[in-house]
């Protein structure tokens, strides 16, 4: 299965997710979930809609709390109009690795309908403060993708068990291998 942003919504992931979670459950006692920057995003909504119980641990990298917003800011709302009524994908050039990005005509539409942002425009956090799992979260203060503020203003708001501000990129790419050797042993 596709699940690449020409492919996907963010409804069809967390369908996906269900599914899997749904399956590991039948072998394991509890499930640890983590996420990347839109993966964030989705564990996130995940965490939200969903209310899983068997998911103990999530682990949230860079996380974005309002992917369509950045999405706007890094590509301009004029390029987006059509997108963002669902008549047309949407491909720019990635700021950070300078990679070519397709994202599916629905992207934009699905989260709107949704409300899958985390972060409204005005600031606040549309997210429950107090919910029965471990959230981590590792944040580079280097991160030209996701600021390192949206953590910070997170972790404000939302009980979480660590966050962590790492002298790093948008992909940790210095720090990344010592988390995971250090809570996976």
């Amino acid at each position: 299965m596709d699940m690449g942003y020409e492919t996907t919504t963010t409804t069809l992931t967390l369908e996906v997710l269900d599914t899997l979670v749904m399956g590991f459950s039948q072998k394991f006692r509890e499930i640890w979930l983590s996420g990347s920057s839109h993966g964030g995003y989705v564990c996130l909504n995940y965490l939200r809609f969903y209310s899983p119980e068997i998911v103990k641990k999530v682990f949230l990298f860079a996380p974005s709390y309002s992917t369509l917003a950045l999405t706007l800011k890094e590509v301009g709302e004029e390029k987006c109009k059509e997108w963002l009524r669902g008549e047309k994908e949407l491909s720019f050039v990635e700021c950070e690795t300078g990679l070519e990005i397709t994202i599916n005509k629905n992207f934009a539409l699905d989260i709107m309908e949704k409300r899958y942002e985390l972060i409204s425009e005005d600031g606040n956090v549309l997210f429950p403060e107090n919910l029965p799992y471990e959230i981590y979260i590792f944040h580079g203060t280097q991160d030209k993708i996701v600021p390192v503020e949206h953590s910070r203003l997170f972790a404000s708001k939302v009980k979480v068990k660590g966050f962590f501000e790492l002298e790093d990129d948008h992909r940790l790419t210095k720090t990344f291998p010592n988390i995971v050797e250090f809570y996976v042993k």
